[in-house]
């Protein structure tokens, strides 16, 4: 998986090939492998490419939907949204929070769509196509407790930001110098960013969210947020964040953007596949299958060995049966070849006809073919040829079947047949 999101969270627009991107890699989604900072043209590849949108990129609207068509929700949120949002509503792109239907009140995700689509095209003509658009930070999820606070300070356009995530919503207020007199009340505040304000997203917690908010920052920003908050902040490099942000579960390629079904297939299984491999819910069904693999490879050992034992006991019977029958035999290399070399040599001395002599032959010849005896007759040890066969080669066709299921060699060259015994 490669993450990326632009240069410190810079809200420029993309500048082409040379626009600059912090890049993360990781193999499964739970570690980084490597991470950098580099222009587009000289990113590292991935089959699954994973664009970050800066906290401040995205405003965050809690709406009630009404039960409409999907070809109709577009519309609808454009009215819904009117009224909230400082840009014009057709400048937009918004995206649904994941299992959001229509009549229920869901999350809305909106960013400026110029600027999103401009860094999507430039990853597209590096190289790099973007498979998932993931907000850097978004609300907490409905398993949440409902006074959860959350709290990342982080470098953002050259200043140091405060983001704030809740089941509320999500902040991000400048971090001032020391001494500029910052008051800790903005930890109690949720509202939406300063550029696109939401009148609905107000502080909906109680006193009990300000006892333990988790405290987390870039180590670039981490002694000017204690300082400025008198709290302690836990260090979460940017690197560590954005993989944070490629499992929060958003997808914000939606609508418009929203990629075609095979993609998101593919994309799901690969999500299947890397969380199946890394995730810990998954590790007694990795340990069982392993398992199972290994009892499976170990059983085909055993039966290969039993197999092997059983054919090497054969051979040595074969081999002592052979020297016990011709005691004469002190090499064994093709038992049975052997046996039968042995077994016609004592027919040849006995007169009794073998299997490679040549009446044999003519025999067998007589029997598959009689009246159509050959003309010629080359004979050689264990092996003849017949020719000059009456009425040309055609009665080969015949005889050659016939001889082949009698047990012989068969072969022809021209006009001549060619017959051996089998060894």
């Amino acid at each position: 998986m490669l993450i990326l999101t632009p240069s410190h969270f810079s809200l420029s627009p993309a500048s082409g090939p040379t626009s600059a991107l912090d890049w993360v890699l990781s193999d499964d989604g739970l570690e980084v492998r490597e991470h950098g900072h580099a222009q587009a043209s000289l990113l590292p590849s991935d089959a699954e490419v994973v664009l970050a949108l800066p906290p401040r990129a995205v405003s965050w609207h809690r709406v009630d939907l009404p039960k409409v068509g999907a070809g109709k929700l577009r519309a609808v949120l454009d009215g819904l949204l009117e009224d909230r949002l400082l840009a014009d509503t057709g400048q937009l792109h918004y995206a649904l929070e994941a299992g959001g239907r229509p009549g229920q009140t869901v999350w809305v995700a909106a960013c400026d769509k110029a600027w999103l689509q401009a860094w999507l095209q430039t990853l597209e003509a590096a190289g790099r196509p973007v498979s998932r658009i993931v907000p850097a930070l978004a609300p907490l999820g409905a398993d949440a407790h409902p006074g959860e606070l959350q709290h990342w300070a982080h470098q953002a356009g050259g200043q140091p930001w405060l983001g704030s995530a809740s089941a509320a919503g999500v902040s991000c207020t400048p971090l001032p110098e020391p001494g500029s007199g910052f008051s800790d009340s903005a930890f109690g505040t949720l509202t939406l960013e300063p550029h696109r304000p939401d009148p609905s997203a107000s502080d909906l917690h109680g006193a009990e969210t300000l006892l333990e908010p988790l405290c987390m920052a870039d180590p670039a920003v981490a002694g000017l947020a204690e300082h400025a908050l008198h709290q302690r902040f836990d260090l979460v490099p940017l690197a560590d964040w954005l993989l944070r942000s490629a499992r929060n579960g958003w997808n914000l390629a939606q609508f418009d953007l929203s990629l075609s079904a095979r993609a998101r297939h593919g994309q799901r299984l690969r999500q299947a596949l890397r969380e199946w491999r890394s995730a810990p819910a998954w590790r007694p069904m990795r340990w069982g299958v392993a398992a199972l693999v290994a009892v499976q490879v170990v059983g085909l050992n055993l039966s290969a060995w039993h197999e092997r034992q059983r054919l090497d006991a054969k051979q040595q019977t074969l081999r002592r049966t052979l020297q016990q029958t011709f005691p004469g035999v002190t090499l064994v290399i093709d038992a049975p070849a052997q046996m039968r070399r042995e077994v016609e040599q004592l027919q040849q001395g006995s007169g009794v006809l073998s299997q490679g002599d040549l009446e044999t032959m003519l025999a067998a010849l007589g029997d598959t073919a009689p009246g159509q005896g050959p003309g010629s007759i080359d004979y050689a040890t264990r092996s003849g040829r017949f020719g000059a066969w009456p009425g040309g080669p055609a009665p080969l066709a015949s005889v050659q079947p016939a001889l082949q299921g009698r047990g012989w060699r068969v072969s022809a060259e021209g006009e001549q047949l060619i017959l051996q015994p089998q060894e």
